[in-house]
């Protein structure tokens, strides 16, 4: 395909434009970033299942069960035991077929796409949602581009040998940057946003060694196809894994 004969940054960058309908769509208004995040996560939960060599039956389950954790909460909203007790199913199914990583990844997911099925609950939370991506992005980016041009010592060579020290560090820098450009919109000072945006770097991060490793336990190389050149929607939004589910706590909850 053509999207494998061009260079790394490029096939981001391609990967990146692909995607700018989607967040148009999400900016657009809360009812429709509702649709689009329940679309978006089925899509995942299918990624997700495909994982591993599961009978239809199992994988139709936890399709359905991940998938409804992100459902727009005025068309469904069972509260929050009922969506942990979906959650903690699909885990459970998991675990049953598969490997106790794989378990722990479907539990985490199903508590990230719950996280912003209720950030999309809250006023304005679909300018919320565009404002976390965009430091979660930013954050990515600077650490692909740092790491390349900076290089240096490997942060988790088992898990991801291409990612370096001096990347992570300048993906964490940039989150800060980010969170603070966009203080006024989460309704921070620049001091308490400058903590935010240090707190989403490292959890960004966290979420995609988690996926690297998850991957790695599954013997794949992507999580799909459907970005070309980039792979699937969980390799794209592998930053949201924890970084949502902080970023709603800190904003919401603490």
């Amino acid at each position: 395909m053509v999207f494998d004969n061009v260079s790394g940054t490029l096939r981001r960058f391609l990967g990146a434009l692909l995607l700018l309908p989607v967040a148009a769509v999400v900016w657009a208004s809360p009812m429709s970033a509702g649709i689009v995040v329940a679309v978006l996560a089925f899509i995942m939960a299918y990624e997700f299942s495909k994982m591993v060599a599961w009978p239809p039956g199992v994988r139709a389950a936890i399709i359905l069960l991940i998938a409804l954790q992100a459902l727009p909460l005025w068309l469904f909203d069972g509260g929050a035991w009922w969506h942990f007790s979906l959650a903690f199913m699909a885990a459970v199914t998991a675990m049953f077929f598969q490997t106790s990583v794989m378990a722990l990844f479907g539990l985490v997911l199903c508590i990230c796409l719950y996280c912003v099925a209720l950030l999309l609950s809250q006023p304005d939370g679909h300018m919320l949602l565009i404002g976390g991506a965009a430091i979660i992005a930013a954050c990515d980016s600077a650490a692909y581009f740092v790491g390349r041009f900076v290089g240096g010592p490997k942060l988790a060579p088992a898990i991801s040998p291409n990612k370096t020290i001096s990347g992570s560090l300048g993906g964490m820098v940039a989150a800060i940057i980010f969170t603070i450009i966009l203080a006024p919109l989460f309704g921070l000072d620049a001091f308490t946003a400058a903590q935010v945006g240090f707190g989403v770097g490292v959890l960004s991060q966290c979420g995609d060694l988690f996926e690297s490793a998850v991957k790695r336990a599954a013997d794949i190389k992507d999580s799909g196809t459907i970005i070309p050149g980039h792979g699937g929607l969980l390799d794209r939004f592998d930053g949201y894994l924890f970084a949502i589910p902080g970023l709603y706590l800190i904003l919401f909850v603490v």
